[in-house]
């Protein structure tokens, strides 16, 4: 029998959306490991993400990009990632950075997957799928669980999860009175904006005109959460609107209050990005309106998903900006959508 490791680091993924995907794995490692002291180390929104769970023991915050950007800090936290000697290490995203991370930090097993010609700095590279040199894309849940599996852990769930909190949900509860939203009516959260880029964002005329049919048509309601920087963006797509939909603010909703008001609302309608993934996590019925990204990421746990996606040629690219006309989302019709929406609704 192997030794139990005593103390297990983690890397986050750094997109929210993987974060969420991440959460079977992360389950199934406390399971495997339930004496094993376990930390987690990703951006601090991570946390408020995964709080409730109870998967980890510690968390370590971690952002390449923001308060640990530079090699000084950088090798700051190898170097406290060192002194705790760490006997595992799961490398969840697929970065040379991190696996150099936990290399200079002296973890003794380090498990991730052999790409970007990361391999010599793991102790357990693993192979990925390829076709003619090239990564085939497979579900990120799969994907992450790997690792585990890697580690010597059985997956105990193929399905994220996410907790709310007692406090976010009395939080919401309140804000629902304030904004009138507490008579009956359906209530759809919208997420119009993606960190990823502007080509998975689709058209603010066309959000506009899908909010205005369910109220027309259902009386529902449409609550928008923009996420920071997309106050201009929602401000848009209320312009086209002929009925003014109800909007909460950025700093009114931090990832805590997100699951709480996605858990609370009837219907999620978004772009492939992290909400959709907390909506999957909570088990709310949710619209997705999908376009540059390719659909075999996400292809699994899509029992409350209904995905909206046009083929053409040049999809799924992947591409932040569009070159083209965005046809991939351009040609997602407004009244296709209602429909769908209708649909969830209707099975409620």
């Amino acid at each position: 029998m192997k030794p139990t490791p005593e103390r297990i680091i983690v890397r986050l993924p750094n997109w929210v959306g993987d974060v969420v995907m991440a959460t079977p794995a992360l389950l199934s490692l406390r399971k495997g490991f339930p004496k094993s002291r376990i930390t987690v180390m990703g951006k601090e929104n991570a946390r408020l993400l995964l709080d409730g769970l109870g998967v980890w023991d510690d968390f370590l915050p971690f952002n390449r990009h923001g308060r640990e950007a530079g090699t000084l800090k950088f090798l700051k936290v190898a170097s406290e990632i060192r002194r705790v000697r760490y006997d595992l290490g799961l490398i969840l995203p697929n970065s040379p950075s991190a696996a150099i991370l936990f290399a200079l930090g002296g973890v003794k097993k380090r498990i991730g997957y052999n790409r970007h010609g990361r391999g010599a700095l793991l102790t357990r590279p693993l192979p990925v799928e390829r076709e003619k040199g090239r990564f085939i894309p497979v579900p990120m849940i799969r994907y992450y669980l790997g690792l585990v599996e890697a580690a010597g852990v059985s997956p105990v769930t193929e399905h994220p999860l996410l907790a709310v909190k007692d406090a976010a949900r009395a939080w919401t509860d309140k804000r629902w009175q304030d904004l009138g939203l507490d008579d009956g009516s359906p209530v759809v959260a919208v997420t119009p904006g993606a960190s990823y880029g502007p080509s998975k964002q689709w058209l603010p005329e066309h959000f506009a005109r899908v909010s205005d049919l369910l109220m027309e048509k259902l009386g529902a309601r449409s609550l928008y959460l923009p996420g920071p920087g997309e106050e201009a963006l929602v401000e848009t797509i209320i312009g086209h609107c002929k009925h003014r939909p109800l909007v909460l603010s950025p700093s009114e909703t931090p990832l805590d209050r997100l699951k709480a008001i996605i858990a609370k609302a009837d219907l999620l309608l978004t772009n492939d990005t992290g909400p959709r993934h907390i909506a999957v996590a909570l088990r709310r019925p949710v619209v997705v309106l999908m376009g540059p990204t390719d659909p075999r990421y996400t292809a699994m746990a899509l029992e409350g998903t209904r995905v909206l996606r046009e083929e053409i040629a040049c999809s799924p690219c992947m591409l932040k900006i569009c070159p083209r006309d965005h046809a991939c989302m351009r040609l997602i019709s407004p009244e296709e959508t209602f429909e769908a929406c209708r649909e969830m609704l209707a099975q409620l």
